[in-house]
């Protein structure tokens, strides 16, 4: 191996190592900026106007941490809604799916993980936080909304990305929530019907979440709106993972897939394997000579 090539292989293996400490092994997706994971949902799919245009969610991942956050028409509150049963629309539950099943097969499991994040909506939970064994329901109908998906796509929002840039079609869509079953007689699931209570969460502003690398307006997806949540990361198990949430009418919804890459540690014993290899090889060469 001549000087050159050595040079080569040691200064790539460096970098790599480099690189691993830079990104810290970071989660990585189908969208990735400033250590931010983005899901971003299409502009013009919120049935009922702007007040129901959800326009992106990200997720952020820390050694103690799970950021959440939402840009929206809606607020946190919801909106008032005289076609509601209670006068109010407002978010639905937030899902964590890692069984790398589908939504709907998780669901009939019990291996879902929720977080309601919104104290003032219709969740089947009392308390605002994290739950695992989760099981789901509808409450669309009570909120003067779809009672399936494929009602609202059929109502003219079969749009690309209308459950974000991670399901980008609605086959894609009716895939993951569904299953085998019918997206026509399942109704949307958007809230947890229950669960183990696992922790809090800590509510966080735009302000807040700016400080955190925050930054929709990288896709032009700010809106009205844009607020989120963290909590310990340790409450969550770690691997691939699926997160949803739709609006408690089912008018607009955003889905964000993450994937883990391998721990720092061992992406730097990757590294540190290939210097040791390409050490033996010099030693080889030297040794024939």
């Amino acid at each position: 191996m001549n000087t050159q090539k050595l040079a080569t292989l040691i200064g790539s293996a460096a970098a790599a190592l480099c690189l691993i400490s830079a990104t810290g092994g970071q989660a990585q997706a189908g969208q990735l900026h400033n250590n931010w994971n983005y899901g971003i949902d299409a502009f013009n799919d919120g049935s009922g106007g702007a007040d129901y245009e959800i326009k992106g969610m990200a997720i952020k991942q820390t050694a103690d941490n799970i950021f959440v956050a939402l840009t929206s028409g809606m607020p946190l509150t919801g909106v008032s809604a005289s076609g509601a049963a209670d006068r109010n629309i407002g978010w639905g539950d937030l899902f964590f799916n890692f069984s790398g099943t589908d939504f709907q097969t998780a669901n009939s499991a019990g291996n879902l993980f929720g977080i309601r994040f919104a104290g003032t909506n219709d969740s089947g939970v009392g308390q605002v936080g994290v739950y695992r064994n989760v099981t789901t329901d509808s409450v669309t109908t009570s909120n003067n909304g779809y009672s399936s998906l494929a009602g609202y796509y059929g109502a003219g929002f079969e749009k690309p990305n209308s459950t974000g840039t991670d399901l980008p079609t609605k086959t894609a869509t009716y895939n993951y929530l569904y299953g085998t079953s019918s997206p026509v007689s399942t109704p949307i699931l958007n809230i947890i019907k229950a669960g183990t209570f696992l922790g809090g969460i800590t509510s966080l502003t735009n302000t807040d979440l700016l400080g955190e690398g925050l930054d929709f307006g990288h896709f032009s997806a700010n809106d009205t709106y844009t607020f989120g949540f963290k909590f310990d990361r340790s409450l969550l198990p770690g691997g691939n993972f699926i997160s949803h949430v739709f609006e408690e009418c089912g008018n607009d919804g955003v889905a964000l897939e993450v994937k883990d890459v391998p721990e720092p540690s061992s992406l730097a014993g990757i590294a540190a394997v290939g210097l040791m290899i390409a050490g033996a090889k010099i030693r080889r060469r030297q040794e024939v000579k």
